[in-house]
């Protein structure tokens, strides 16, 4: 059962990568990039388990319906409060939290369409490790586009003369980038995979080894009493 959980039927690696270019354009500095980071991950797992409290009505083809229809009431609530607050970063990004919703869609494919065999909790852990995996690669792509394209990082300059690369506040430049992050955090997660894997299949093998060795003792001592 373990190894049968143990991997998804699609790439969560992949989600994540989709997820990102849908902010992509929109999170080129580090401090926005944090900021849409932290609200995709809020969100997701806010509208997750809001959705998972009414499952016995939600079957596989509701649960996208709601869980977009909860992002986006949560936007729009978030959208009233960023207007309340009035931080200069918080309202030149409130036209840009529409996105956010694509992300988060994009982030639930895989609980919102798990098979029912596996349990709640299993997809509720992957999906709090997707969530997690997003927000460091939002993170760094920021503060990577920023700097290349800014020649800054969270506003400071870091070489002087340096005003950052016209190509790379580009939309194929942001994709390539993204999709040389997706490759790179793709090889690690198969190489974690790939271990957890042998280290199940050696702790299958000393069961079995374990159990074979009970059953020739209790053969020994069935030969010995008769």
């Amino acid at each position: 059962m373990i190894r049968e959980q143990s991997r998804f039927t699609i790439n969560p690696i992949y989600i994540v990568g989709v997820a990102l270019c849908c902010i992509c354009s929109v999170a080129t500095t580090l401090y926005s990039g944090l900021l849409f980071g932290l609200i995709v991950v809020v969100v997701s797992l806010l509208s997750i388990n809001l959705v998972s409290f009414v499952e016995k009505i939600a079957d596989k083809n509701l649960r996208a319906f709601l869980i977009a229809m909860l992002t986006t009431t949560i936007v729009v609530l978030c959208q009233y409060l960023f207007e309340y607050i009035g931080q200069e970063l918080l309202v030149s990004n409130i036209e840009n939290l529409k996105w956010i919703i694509l992300a988060v869609v994009t982030l639930s494919v895989v609980p919102t369409y798990f098979d029912t065999r596996l349990s709640t909790k299993f997809y509720f852990i992957h999906m709090f490790y997707s969530c997690f995996v997003f927000l460091v690669l939002t993170v760094v792509y920021s503060a990577l586009i920023e700097f290349l394209g800014h020649g800054t990082l969270a506003g400071f300059q870091l070489i002087p003369g340096f005003s950052g690369f016209s190509f790379a506040l580009e939309l194929f430049f942001q994709l390539f980038v993204i999709g040389i992050f997706t490759i790179l955090a793709n090889v690690l997660y198969q190489w974690h995979e790939d271990r957890k894997m042998r280290f199940e299949l050696l702790v299958d093998r000393y069961k079995a080894q374990v159990k074979q060795v009970l059953i020739n003792k209790e053969k020994q001592k069935e030969k010995y009493n008769g």
